[in-house]
């Protein structure tokens, strides 16, 4: 196969920018100009093309024979798909590769961190002296030839992150699979948006947010003042189910509230999943509009857009971040977070992905793929059988807590039973466990539960007696953090070895814990540079959450294999489902493909039991 090194020069100002909008707004944008596109074919020199030479090249490709190297895929692959209809066998993004690599001990995988890093050289800075120019002003300032050489400097650049961490074996080859399988959801968009539930949407949250600060008001936040007051602020975090970020002030050395606008767990909360959590970070920032609200604009902007060839077919590219977190799962991007999308079968969001004219969304999630880990890996052998033999855990759960009958006749005592079963695995206490019941209950069961402390406590105790393996397994990991920190030995757990400073996976990638020490507040290490708390539940989370990705990953490359021959592609992917947009003429094969792969058990956990549920319908809410 033939390997090429790209990377383009674009057009940009100081209104029309990256920066500003998303990519598919800036390069379906009228202003949209490519300047110029270097090319370095693997081992060889590299060359220039300018803007009128580029799409002669592209159709000189046979892309079956072809895979395409750029830093930021998610850019540089839209051009290349979009404005020149190309679309290679096989694509590697050297940014998702080093965030999957490297993310643990740099805070920013930008080429010029990674080149740095790895000692290949220096970035230039010839493209900050072009702002506002045309290719044809470019070469009438005389700069032209410096900023070719600009252009080659990135992608050898790429070319040399590449040959580190792709040809030396260090990131995996099938996770190059899993890597183009995720890009060409953004590249090749097969999702329609139905742009009147989009501003109905819209119309919702700006009224459902004013009404909610109201309410916020009314629950004790006396105007303005009292949200920036940070006890006050505190307060109404833990009335919706929140625990208030904290930091370690640099001049005190004491614990303090982090609401500031530069605290990175403050400002992660602007994407939590309670809407009214969102609604109080805003307006402690002085924003204008919460997360959602800004989501869902740039949901009907690119709705407005105007495709090459298919005019205004309302499609929308799933742009994921390939690693975005520690355990390797995805992330959202392009400020759209489609890994995020409220759950709520009412939720417009969701109503406004549909599937094109004689077409079915067909939508296939694990069925409590991380509560079945936790009793596989932990061994808790009831909990396991259960889940094996097709029993109800959560009402299993529930009876043994209230002592009576319990099923979905009963959807208070079964909602209490399943957010045991799947929110206990990683040590929740039972603050925890009370606040998670009172937010999310009157959603799934119609009415709001408030537990007593000494209720929510029975719940834990019950959690930990009878699945006692579980918390077991707690207490081993934490006393094995000492091996992650360099203190020798070994230990492996299910299909996971442990070595100092990385835990090895069964895909070939590692979970790492960079600078990990004791500290006078228990384990902790850094990635991205920000430091993280470790223990036993920890540990077995990000365990169990990256054993969850890998399941699924394989999954998405069998698939892959069985549908490519008809034309059926992964459309959209969140968290533990898979969204495909298939012909109504073939809903049931690809249902029974689907059933079949999602249900296989990996070949390192051949006595894991798997599950799973798959629907179709004409949009991505009534597959719920």
């Amino acid at each position: 196969m033939q390997v090429y090194t790209l990377d383009f020069e674009t057009y940009y100002d100081k209104v029309y920018s990256l920066s500003k909008m998303t990519p598919v707004e800036y390069v379906l944008d009228s202003r949209f100009e490519v300047i110029m596109l270097a090319v370095k074919p693997y081992g060889q020199p590299t060359f220039v093309l300018e803007g009128h030479e580029i799409g002669v090249w592209f159709a000189s490709l046979d892309p079956n024979d072809t895979m395409l190297v750029t830093h930021n895929a998610l850019f540089d692959m839209c051009i290349v798909a979009w404005i020149y209809n190309f679309v290679p066998k096989l694509m590697v993004d050297t940014l998702g590769v080093s965030r999957a690599l490297l993310a643990h001990v740099l805070p920013s995988c930008a080429l010029k961190s990674v080149a740095l890093h790895l000692g290949l050289g220096v970035k230039g800075d010839t493209v900050h002296k072009v702002i506002g120019m045309r290719a044809a002003d470019i070469k009438a300032y005389g700069i032209w030839e410096d900023y070719k050489t600009y252009n080659v400097g990135d992608a050898v650049l790429c070319e040399g992150i590449y040959e580190q961490l792709v040809r030396s074996g260090r990131f995996p080859m099938s996770e190059v699979v899993v890597m183009d399988s995720v890009l060409r959801m953004a590249l090749q968009p097969q999702l329609v948006l139905d742009q009147n539930a989009l501003l109905q949407h819209l119309s919702n949250i700006q009224i459902e947010k004013t009404n909610m600060l109201n309410t916020a008001m009314a629950a004790g936040a006396n105007g303005k003042a009292d949200l920036m007051s940070n006890e006050s602020f505190a307060r109404l975090l833990e009335g919706q189910g929140v625990d208030p970020p904290m930091k370690i002030s640099p001049v005190t050395g004491r614990e303090s509230y982090a609401f500031a606008k530069t605290d990175p767990a403050f400002l992660d909360l602007q994407e939590h999943p309670n809407p009214m959590v969102q609604v109080l970070v805003a307006a402690r920032l002085g924003h204008k509009s919460t997360i959602e609200e800004s989501r869902t604009e740039r949901l009907i902007s690119i709705s407005n857009l105007n495709w090459p060839g298919k005019g205004q077919a309302k499609l929308m590219p799933v742009p994921l971040r390939f690693s975005g977190a520690h355990t390797h799962r995805f992330s959202g991007d392009w400020k759209l977070n489609m890994q995020n999308l409220p759950a709520r079968k009412s939720d417009l969001i969701r109503r406004a992905l549909t599937a094109p004219p004689g077409h079915k969304v067909v939508a296939i999630d694990s069925s409590q793929i991380e509560a079945r880990l936790v009793a596989w890996l932990c061994g808790a052998a009831d909990l396991l059988e259960q889940f094996a033999t097709g029993q109800d855990p959560y009402s299993i759960f529930a009876e043994l807590v209230f002592g009576y009958p319990v099923s979905k006749a009963t959807p208070k005592e079964r909602f209490l039973g399943k957010t045991s079963i799947l929110g206990m695995g990683f040590g929740v206490g039972w603050k925890k466990f009370q606040r998670t019941v009172l937010i999310d209950s009157l959603a799934q069961t119609g009415t709001q539960i408030a537990l007593t402390d000494m209720e929510a406590a029975r719940f834990v105790e019950m959690y930990r007696t009878i699945n006692k393996e579980v918390p077991q397994t707690w207490g081993e990991l934490n006393s094995h953090i000492r091996l992650l920190a360099g203190g020798g030995g070994s230990f492996s757990i299910g299909p996971c070895d442990f070595f100092a400073g990385r835990i090895r996976l069964p895909s070939g990638l590692d979970l790492k814990y960079h600078n990990l020490e004791n500290t006078s507040d228990g384990w902790k290490y850094t990635y991205g540079g920000k430091p993280r708390r470790l223990y036993g539940g920890a540990l077995l989370e990000n365990i169990i959450q990256a054993l969850a990705r890998i399941i699924i990953t394989d999954a998405i490359v069998r698939i892959r294999a069985r549908l490519d021959g008809y034309g059926i592609r992964l459309a959209l992917q969140v968290h533990d489902e898979l969204v495909y947009i298939v012909p109504d003429a073939a809903v049931a094969l690809v249902k029974s493909i689907l059933t079949e792969e999602m249900n296989r058990r990996p070949v390192w956990a051949p006595n894991l039991p798997l599950n799973s549920e798959c629907k179709a319908a004409d949009n991505y809410a009534d597959c719920k």
